[in-house]
């Protein structure tokens, strides 16, 4: 809705939290979710989504950015982005990174900023935004269960019980796609075609060739890739 500048929306949705925040009892309210990463490099729709949010009732706003391991991160991101009909090249990501700081993949209903500089882009969205902000490692912030280092600054102890009983009956979590199913994608993707076993059995030939070049690929540009990083980012 940032993006898209639907004010009027954007203005009811946080009109419609606030009241049920006020509803239960409760002062604060947590939004969470990956598309609030763009505002560390759009700031003026972060200065933008204050203001409304303020016009809304809100009044105190924090921000918090989880710090993940670059590498990590782009090997993340190339995984989950196989499964939106894009077609990516690992490479050619880590240049931009390298360069801007950030990537800017476009999916399928969302145009998403991933930032790798958090440092810089932090710094400069203190200084343009908001300087309440923090920076949690994401080493820190899935220990325990994810959010618990958050969490504990904000709840009570029989809230922060209630909260880790929840969390941990709640084990099961995503699993990153195998490298193979990956470029699966990412080969059906770019001849157009649905990754379903059909597809595959149809041109097992060329699909599979395909699969291995660009892992093989892939495996040679990620030892360059991690030394560049080292040097970019520490």
């Amino acid at each position: 809705m940032s993006q898209k500048r639907d004010v009027k929306n954007l203005s009811q949705f946080l009109r419609s939290i606030f009241d049920d925040t006020r509803q239960n009892k409760c002062n604060i309210t947590i939004l969470s979710g990956e598309a609030f990463e763009n505002f560390l490099v759009d700031t003026h729709l972060a200065n933008e989504f204050e203001e409304i949010a303020k016009q809304e009732g809100y009044s105190d706003i924090e921000w918090v950015v989880i710090h993940r391991n670059p590498l990590d991160y782009l090997k993340s991101i190339y995984a989950e982005m196989s499964g939106y009909k894009v077609v990516l090249d690992i490479g050619l990501m880590a240049n931009l990174i390298l360069e801007y700081g950030y990537i800017s993949p476009s999916g399928r209903n969302y145009n998403n900023k991933f930032v790798f500089d958090i440092l810089k882009f932090s710094e400069l969205f203190k200084k343009s935004v908001n300087s309440n902000l923090t920076i949690i490692k994401f080493e820190d912030f899935i220990s325990g269960f994810v959010g618990k280092i958050f969490f504990k600054t904000i709840v009570d102890k029989k809230s922060m019980i209630n909260i880790s009983d929840i969390a941990r009956s709640n084990v099961e979590s995503r699993k990153r796609f195998s490298p193979e199913k990956v470029e699966f994608r990412y080969v059906a993707n770019f001849l157009g075609m649905a990754p379903s076993k059909k597809f595959h059995e149809n041109n097992t030939n060329l699909v599979d060739s395909l699969i291995t070049h660009r892992m093989n690929r892939n495996i040679a540009l990620l030892s360059e890739i991690e030394i560049k990083f080292k040097e970019r980012f520490g």
